[in-house]
């Protein structure tokens, strides 16, 4: 016996487990108490944050996204990376997406979490943030551009070609010889609480600092041709190949 329409779809909203489901409530309730315990310190805060996100739900994504603005910017960056986690919850990039155009979270100290953000945003493929991406690709602070330039690989978003572009332009010529921190929260977030262990260093660095080529260049190759589905080298061979195809160029699969 088939189903009709009407029928299959009723059937899978019976399956569907309802936005308010009472189920998350005693987790909610657990976070609230730990997270907003007298005398809790960010490590404890960090420990509650984990502990709800577990439970990949909007309700969850409703009770974590303020702390993407109005908590320690230890909390916010770890926010931010739980809800990158959420494929498949649509709030969990609306809200990082927001949080990347809140002004709490524009400042030279706020850097670390935008950083967290971009990575949630590319880890998540969210198109709606593709035009956000693309414009953070040439900023100043060079382990925001690496997000930025990795969320648009990630992301393809044909927006990104020109900074990529003139971004791998820049780091050809000597501004590339510049150094830069070795780790993204070394510079950007002194007062991240490393010895937590919450943060590790990227093991694929060395002890020396890196220069912005040695960072940026790979990972700008790499967004360069994910988008393009082409492997050039250079930025003249980019430039060359992109001007005469950006009016017309389309994603292929």
């Amino acid at each position: 016996m088939s189903l009709t329409a009407g029928a299959l779809i009723g059937f899978l909203t019976l399956c569907t487990p309802p936005q308010n489901d009472a189920s998350f409530d005693p987790a909610l309730k657990k976070f609230q108490e730990d997270f907003y315990r007298r005398g809790a310190k960010d490590d404890d805060r960090i420990a509650a944050v984990r502990t709800l996100a577990q439970y990949r739900h909007e309700r969850i994504v409703k009770a974590l996204a303020p702390l993407l603005t109005e908590s320690t910017l230890a909390v916010r960056v770890m926010t931010a990376r739980e809800l990158g986690l959420f494929g498949g919850v649509d709030a969990a990039p609306r809200e990082l997406l927001a949080a990347l155009r809140s002004p709490a979270n524009a400042g030279k100290k706020e850097a670390a979490v935008r950083i967290e953000i971009l990575r949630g945003l590319g880890s998540l493929k969210y198109q709606a943030a593709a035009g956000d991406v693309a414009k953070l690709v040439e900023d100043k602070e060079v382990w925001v551009a690496k997000a930025a330039i990795d969320a648009a690989g990630r992301i393809r978003t044909p927006d990104a070609m020109t900074p990529l572009i003139k971004s791998l332009q820049r780091i050809e010529g000597r501004n590339g010889d510049a150094e830069t921190s070795l780790n993204p929260y070394d510079e950007l977030f002194p007062e991240f609480p490393t010895a937590s262990g919450l943060l590790k260093p990227d093991a694929r660095q060395t002890a020396k600092k890196p220069s912005e080529r040695e960072v940026l260049k790979a990972p700008i190759l790499l967004a360069l041709q994910n988008i393009s589905r082409q492997t050039f080298e250079s930025a003249k061979e980019w430039d060359t190949w992109w001007a005469k195809r950006k009016a017309n160029f389309r994603l292929a699969e």
